[in-house]
């Protein structure tokens, strides 16, 4: 079977498993979704291109590291965190300038500056007069409000229809006048403010990592993999750059009897790199055990992404169930196994 193999390196690597809020932990290898992801990108595709994917790989160490977070608030709080406005109302990000913090947990308020630093008072004082008109917008509602209360009661005090009618047209104008001026003048705006906090958290990153990556799709596909290799940058996060020490074509062969044997004898590529192995064949006892011990398989089962479809506007991911080892071995009675040899070693390739 034609199969691209990656031969990859990277001083360091968070591979963020997305359950994980405080502290960022790592998988030990990228999930098969970054790898695609990647690729994807340094081929420029916009739609999924099908492709079954092995990684494997090891890393030296792993450290943890703190690091303060921007933790913007689902809502604007008047009386505590830091009172900042965005560069774009609906991107949160690090594009936005501070107008004030507050100095006690709770307690202040911006908008009377109890207790706060003043950091920029021009943008202080916009957000001042947005809450000053606001409650004017609010009062004028109220009017608006009192003026479909009477338009019901004219409806059953028997007002003749063209009065109600010319009345209800007002209402309706008006009330439409208010919401415009609302939407333009102080809706758009105040959304642009925003309370932030920041609070100490921690990530974990994985140092010296040295990633093999085979990959099998169609021929146009694969085609364009080669061609756009130098566009992959990084895996991972945005600064976990790659170095390619190699990415060539190879053959993934079924091997003989004899070739089975020698690759349950001499098989390297397990003692030095970790494997994500699918549950389903960790679940043929005829495939893979621990050394030469037992048939049990010791390691770590994830549930690993790797593409995603749309539903009701959310991704719905297709989880696969893997278990993450490098204490295997190839049984010499197992058919059915590819295997890929690199650098005089044998190498088993799960694809997926």
């Amino acid at each position: 079977m034609k199969a691209i193999r990656l031969h990859l390196k990277q001083s360091s690597a968070n591979y963020r498993r997305e359950e994980t809020v405080n502290c960022r932990m790592t998988y030990p290898l990228p999930p098969y979704s970054t790898v695609i992801g990647a690729v994807h990108k340094a081929c420029n595709y916009t739609e999924y291109h099908d492709m079954a994917v092995s990684i494997q790989g090891k890393y030296s160490s792993l450290q943890r590291k703190l690091f303060r977070e921007d933790c913007f608030l689902n809502s604007l709080c008047d009386d505590r965190g830091i009172l900042v406005k965005m560069c774009d109302s609906g991107i949160l990000s690090s594009a936005y300038e501070v107008a004030a913090s507050a100095i006690k947990g709770q307690g202040n308020s911006f908008e009377k500056e109890i207790t706060v630093n003043v950091v920029s008072r021009e943008l202080l004082e916009e957000y001042k007069s947005l809450k000053t008109l606001g409650k004017r917008i609010d009062e004028v509602n109220k009017r608006v409000k009192a003026k479909k209360d009477r338009l019901r009661m004219m409806k059953k005090d028997g007002v003749s229809p063209e009065k109600i009618k010319s009345y209800q047209a007002f209402v309706k104008a008006l009330e439409t006048r208010v919401k415009n001026y609302k939407q333009k003048y102080y809706t758009e705006p105040y959304a642009c403010f925003r309370t932030l906090t920041k609070a100490p958290k921690c990530y974990e990153l994985l140092f010296d990592v040295e990633l093999i990556i085979h990959i099998v799709s169609d021929d146009e596909t694969m085609s364009d993999i080669m061609s756009n290799i130098d566009n992959l940058t990084a895996i991972g996060r945005g600064e976990d750059f790659v170095e390619i020490i190699s990415a060539e074509e190879t053959e993934l062969d079924e091997f003989s009897v004899l070739s089975k044997k020698r690759a349950y004898e001499n098989n390297t590529a397990s003692d030095k790199f970790i494997s994500y192995i699918p549950l389903q064949i960790v679940g043929n006892r005829k495939f893979v055990r621990a050394g030469d011990r037992t048939n049990h398989l010791n390691g770590t089962k994830y549930l690993i992404n790797k593409n995603y479809t749309v539903q009701n506007k959310k991704r719905i991911f297709n989880k696969i169930p893997v278990l993450c080892t490098g204490d295997y071995k190839i049984r010499n009675d197992c058919d059915g196994v590819l295997f890929d040899s690199y650098n005089e070693e044998i190498m088993p390739v799960f694809l997926v």
